[in-house]
């Protein structure tokens, strides 16, 4: 690949073209481009194997199954958090890409004009409701209120976000070529 030349003075009126300085950057903003999709890779697969609840917890006993709610909460609401990560590397890594590449930042760089931005953002509104019906299920089974419709409901938001992931990942992964 040609990388376009970066220019280094090196006395008055003289310019020497760098190659090598505009390789290094153009390698050093693919790699930070790549952040955000990687970290994101590993949390559809902690989401997914986190769905892997439904069908386990009714074959386990309740003695086991107790134990397992506690997992399953516990990591409910990791991956609440590693979300909210992600989309902060997402907008960390997209300021640092346009600042090596253009070397300013405009607000219009960052705000999202696709749908893969968009489906980010409207996923961090589901999630945030997905965890608001898991800690709701959680208190309702604490207090020994019924909490069926609740958990029901948990698990039918997330399936809508199964799929709203693999869209998103899918269009980002299409969206990743304009960059690369």
């Amino acid at each position: 690949m040609n990388a376009p030349p970066s220019y280094a003075r090196l006395k008055k009126r003289e310019l020497k073209i760098c190659y090598d300085s505009a390789t290094f950057m153009e390698a050093l903003a693919t790699i930070v481009i790549l952040l955000h999709p990687l970290a994101a890779l590993a949390i559809i697969r902690e989401f997914f194997n986190q769905r892997k609840w439904r069908q386990e917890r009714i074959k386990l006993p309740n003695d086991i199954r107790n134990d397992a709610i506690l997992r399953h909460e516990k990591m409910g609401n990791r991956i609440f958090l590693y979300v909210i990560l992600v989309i902060c590397l997402a907008f960390i890594s997209k300021m640092i890409y346009f600042q090596i590449n253009n070397g300013v930042v405009t607000f219009s760089d960052l705000v999202p004009n696709h749908f893969h931005g968009w489906a980010g953002i409207i996923g961090l509104f589901l999630m945030i409701y997905l965890r608001q019906l898991g800690t709701k299920a959680k208190k309702n089974r604490q207090n020994k209120k019924p909490y069926g419709k609740v958990s029901n409901l948990h698990g039918r938001v997330s399936d809508v976000m199964a799929y709203l992931i693999i869209i998103h990942a899918f269009l980002g992964f299409l969206y990743l070529f304009t960059y690369l």
